[in-house]
């Protein structure tokens, strides 16, 4: 109260009064009560004659100063401090927000617009400061780029020049963003900063909004130069979002690009405009009703309070447009790329043998990813599918080469922020790049036009020497606002210090030299030199820019041999760059095609590579649900395992490190060795490594399936010898540290008991599962086959998503879970009421913010009856559920699947990433039943490599983070925990009952155990031991057996017993989420 009172003297307001508020506690529940704050209500006048005129400014200024002061006190929160509005709100249910508030309840309280909210918290945990509305919007939705726009406003904040307030007072205010606030407390921040500097309510809306207008070719020109305009100063605030805002002047409802949150309005008779989720919110006497409709995509309505003007979005269009010449400012400065190229692309770079091939050998360009990488993207231009999922080691763990990317593991939407499927939603996506300063954002002016655009930011070589001419002075293109000049990455010695070095140099030149445009190039490595990774000097860079307040001033252009995947793109645009030019994949590519074919069209290979890294990027980015590259990059939207803090805190302060691990000796250490022996290579019958990352070869990369290990498994299986079994459990339980659960030991607080003291095999049998596997993907017998052997140990078998025969229903084959996934395929009332378990998948561990893809040539007749289509029609699975974009969506379908089978368990399977434990929470307060953690390392039929190797993480941190995130909330009684993820022994089982779950489910082991050899050839439909074909020639050399799969988990359970008798246990249950029975092993 008194650092208010001193901020509102210094600024000279003067506090009226202090009241208490007046609230009736009866209205809260326990959590809510036990958290409730002080609140008092304070009145503050002017207290000058320039307070007076200047009072709006002043109220905000005091309010953020007081923010500032009082950031580290985490119960401070001023809910308004307005001239124009007030909020009302708390953690209470809607019915009772009139009962808790007593004004409410006054009849002298009249208002003449009201913004209600009521939401579901999800993405964060409940807090009376998150509550909703804030202090100008109420947001029903996601903001699925709330990390790229958080610093992107950073990256503005450098130009901020203000009609409104001094220099001084911005100083004192230019943390524009709350800290610790969710993504609509971020949105309500930007947005009240722009309408209190005196931005236009309704172009500060669809700046920060705006409507699809990249693929809209049928749009107004005029419309769609305004919205070209803005974007060179805002990108969108990206996610399913219908935006409600006020500023007392004028209240909206804004819908997103995709549309995904619905908003409906009633105009009635007697004047009133009424915007909510769903029509009959407030009773409404039809035969009062004037007009009702909808917002579209994209869309705005608004309402001017003071003369009651209803405003619908082509009055809004109509205003915007007028405001400035746009057209004609853009036609003035903005110049696309493409324009000043007349033939096809067609140029790579000219690099000599030798020298290629050691840059393939540093660079990791192994025959391997030249097979299984490059060759299908010159061959078909799309980026390569596999199968059987990710049994490599992390990054950290691997004693082989690996790239500097592979310690970023994609983030992906579930549930409350669904991925978006980038080829239905063609038109809302954009990889739109552009070069030039970002001015300030506060004034509209022609300057703002001025910028070099192109359709993606990956660079031809033509490009590239566009950008140079229009940097470089002594050229006819030459324009100071794109001055550039390139940097070399190499390093001789150092990395930290040569790191530091050259970003001080980039630094200097652009604050003092006028430098707008920096090329960070790699080309120069050579026998003495090896390159800092380009990902890491990309992010020491923009951080150092941002930190500087420079960044609005530069592009940074990536000319890198360090990408040959999608993935690598993507991790250097989420940590700033604005382009790239992959010299050594073009070069590469064009390399293939013309060994194959000495008259290829160079220019159609290109074409292809830039098409799959295209739609590789694209759909990165709609696994976060994401539209459109402005709002990713900056992102940083990659989980870091491995790489130690103090790199992480340096380059990638964006994200966050799950496992803390190497730091800049160690990766100077790889670094070197890398140079080494691709410099120093002796062989000239292979002139590449040969490569096993996505493959097993001996003496390479460790695999988990290993043919050792595949042969263990179907010796044990079929021998039924328990020596066989203790072969294959010392293969995997003394492979050394190659999984995170591998540096965990056994560490009982208690004296073993006997093993007869310990629960039963039927007891343990009960919480075993084979995991979801479609009837599609494997063959009838296979699918048939878990389930009776399943059912005959009383466990549980999982149909997958492609549906199962009728007539299996009630018998020994039935498959106790039935899964529901975004297709729908194969679910009727039938298939839900013959399961003891409805499985809702939201996202699948090897392919998270993915849908299911079965291709046409495994859609047999069989397969067509059960799913309701086609036969040999490729069937594809949306990234999303279309009809869950929202945590209450999720809850409805939870409540319909208990209502039509109430006897059965209703199970949501999420996958592991930081953040899951609040995800899972928001999941259990929609009623399920049990959450399942499924891990990256999780098997699938057909899935795109970079899906199965960089996206999602291991089930032991998301298993570990939900189970406290359950405890946390109050929540864990009500849910059981699930995982899966490359289970194979008793072992295995013990650590993750530690880790918190209560029931374990096995994919890949099952299907080794019925004979799979681990070829990964699943989605060619030629698996040559009938397990996943639908061939009927292979079909026939199926010989899994049921016995074979009820040995198997005969050996685990047992397994189970004898260690929990080690321990001194005597059931599972007793063990779940004890972590203190784990100790690391250092």
């Amino acid at each position: 109260i008194e650092t208010f009172k001193d901020y509102c003297n210094g600024n000279d307001l003067e506090v009226l009064f202090i009241r208490d508020v007046p609230v009736d506690t009866n209205a809260l529940g326990e959590y809510a009560l036990e958290r409730l704050p002080s609140m008092k209500q304070e009145f503050v006048t002017p207290n000058s004659i320039m307070a007076f005129s200047r009072f709006e400014a002043l109220v905000y200024l005091t309010r953020r100063e007081c923010e500032m002061a009082l950031k580290n006190s985490s119960d401070f929160y001023i809910t308004t401090f307005s001239t124009s509005v007030i909020s009302y709100k708390g953690l209470v249910m809607p019915t009772h927000i009139k009962e808790f508030y007593k004004d409410l309840q006054d009849k002298d309280f009249e208002i003449s617009f009201a913004l209600f909210h009521q939401r579901f918290s999800t993405n964060t945990l409940p807090q009376w400061r998150l509550a909703q509305p804030f202090r100008i919007i109420a947001h029903n939705g996601e903001i699925n780029s709330v990390e790229a726009n958080r610093i992107n406003v950073m990256i503005k904040s450098g130009a901020i020049k203000s009609k409104v307030f001094n220099d001084d007072e911005l100083a004192r205010i230019l943390d524009i963003i709350q800290k610790g606030m969710s993504d609509s407390a971020s949105l309500d921040n930007f947005f009240e900063f722009l309408l209190i500097n005196g931005m236009d309510f309704f172009k500060a809306a669809r700046s920060v909004l705006p409507a699809p207008w990249q693929n809209a070719p049928y749009m107004d020109a005029d419309l769609r130069s305004f919205y070209e305009y803005t974007s060179a100063c805002f990108e969108a605030w990206d996610g399913p979002a219908a935006v409600s805002m006020t500023n007392g002047q004028y209240i909206g409802c804004v819908l997103d690009r995709n549309g995904l949150r619905p908003a409906k309005y009633i105009i009635t008779k007697d004047k009133r405009l009424l915007i909510s989720s769903e029509y009959g919110v407030l009773d409404t006497p039809v035969e009062n009703i004037v007009e009702r409709g909808r917002l579209q995509s994209g869309q705005m309505m608004g309402l001017e309070l003071k003369t009651g003007r209803v405003l619908k979005n082509s009055d809004i269009n109509e205003y915007l447009v007028s405001k400035k010449p746009y057209s004609k400012w853009l036609s003035e400065h903005m110049i696309y790329l493409q324009e000043y190229i007349d033939s096809p692309i067609s140029r790579v770079e000219d690099i000599e043998k030798l020298e290629l091939e050691a840059k393939q050998r540093y660079f990791n360009f192994t025959h391997e990813v030249i097979e299984n990488i490059i060759e299908p993207i010159v061959k078909d231009g799309k980026e390569a599918t596999g199968s059987m999922g990710d049994d490599t080691p992390l990054a950290i763990f691997s004693k082989t080469q690996r790239n500097f990317s592979d310690f970023f593991k994609q983030k992906f939407a579930q549930v409350t922020n669904p991925p978006i499927d980038p080829i239905r939603e063609k038109v809302v996506m954009s990889l739109n790049t552009g070069f030039g300063e970002i001015g300030n954002i506060l004034v509209e002016d022609e300057l703002h036009s001025k910028r070099l655009k192109s359709v993606s930011p990956l660079l031809s070589k033509e490009k590239l020497e566009l950008l140079y001419e229009f940097g470089d002075s002594s050229k006819a293109k030459y324009e100071k606002e794109y001055k550039s000049l390139s940097y070399s990455t190499t390093f001789e010695n150092s990395l930290k210090e040569s790191l530091e070095v050259l970003v001080a140099k980039i630094l200097d030149d652009v604050k003092n030299n006028g430098i707008r445009t920096v090329f960070l190039d790699d080309r120069a490595i050579n026998e003495t030199h090896a390159v800092i990774p380009m990902v890491m000097l990309v992010g020491k860079l923009n951080n150092a820019l941002i930190e500087h307040n420079l960044r609005n001033l530069v592009s940074i252009v990536a000319i890198t041999g360090e990408v040959y995947d999608s993935h690598m793109v993507a991790v250097m645009l989420g940590y700033g760059v604005t382009a790239i030019y992959p010299y050594l994949l073009f070069n590469t590519a064009v390399n293939v095609a013309l060994k194959k074919n000495p008259k290829a069209d160079i220019s159609i290979i290109l074409k292809k590579v830039r098409g799959a890294l295209n739609a590789g990027v694209l759909k990165i980015m709609s696994k976060m649900g994401i539209s459109t590259l402005a709002s990713y990059r900056n992102s940083g939207l990659f989980d870091i395992l491995g790489l130690s803090k103090e790199l992480v805190n340096d380059c990638f302060h964006s994200s966050r490190v799950l496992l803390s691990g190497l730091g800049y000796e160690d990766i100077e250490e790889r670094v070197k060795k890398y140079h080494k022996d691709a410099f120093n290579f002796k062989s000239s019958l292979f002139p590449l490594n040969v490569g096993s990352y996505y493959k097993y070869l001996d003496g390479g990369e460790y695999h988990d399936y290993a043919p050792a290990t595949v042969h263990a498994m179907h010796k044990a299986s079929m021998s039924g010898k328990k020596e066989d079994y203790t072969r294959l459990k010392n293969i995997i339980n003394k492979r050394d540290k190659k999984f995170i659960r591998d540096f965990y030991e056994l560490n009982s607080d208690k004296e073993a008991i006997s093993i007869d003291e310990v629960e039963s095999l039927d007891a343990i049998f009960k919480r075993f599962s084979t995991a979801a596997m479609s009837l599609g993907s494997i063959s009838p017998e296979a699918h048939e086959c878990m389930a009776e052997a399943m059912n005959r140990l009383g466990g549980k078998s999982n149909s997958g998503e492609g549906g199962e025969d009728s007539a299996r229903f009630g018998t020994i084959k039935n498959s106790k879970i039935k899964q529901i996934a975004s297709g729908r395929f194969g679910v009727t009332p039938a298939y839900l009421r013959s399961a003891e378990e409805i499985q809702i998948k939201v996202a699948q561990g090897a392919k998270p913010g993915e849908g299911g893809q079965l291709p046409g040539h495994k859609v047999t007749a069989l397969i067509g009856r059960l799913r309701h289509t086609i036969p040999g029609v490729t069937l594809i699975s949306p990234p999303p559920h279309h009809d869950i974009y929202s945590i209450e969506d999720l809850a409805q379908l939870i409540f319909d699947m208990k209502q039509i089978n109430p006897e059965a368990q209703v199970s949501v399977k999420l996958v592991s990433t930081a953040g899951v434990g609040t995800i899972a929470a928001g999941v259990a307060k929609a009623y399920a039943d049990k959450i399942i953690i499924s891990g990256s390392d999780g098997g699938t039929g057909a899935a795109q490599l970079n899906s199965i190797k960089f996206a999602g993480n291991p089930w032991e941190l998301g298993l570990v983070e939900a189970h406290n995130a359950l405890k946390a909330n109050g929540l864990r009684g009500q849910v059981q925990l699930e995982t899966d993820g490359g289970l194979k022994t008793g072992l295995d089982v013990v650590k993750a009952a530690i880790f918190g779950a209560e029931s374990y489910a096995f994919g890949t082991s099952a299907l080794t155990v019925l004979g799979c050899k681990i070829l990964r050839i699943c989605h060619l439909n030629k698996c040559s031991v009938g397990i996943a074909t639908q061939e009927e020639k292979l079909r026939e050399h199926y010989e899994g057996t049921v016995e074979r799969l009820i040995t198997f988990f005969t050996f685990i359970a047992q397994d189970v017993r004898e260690i929990l008798a080690q321990l001194g246990y005597s059931s599972l249950q007793e063990i779940v989420g004890k972590n203190h029975l784990l100790k690391v092993i250092d």
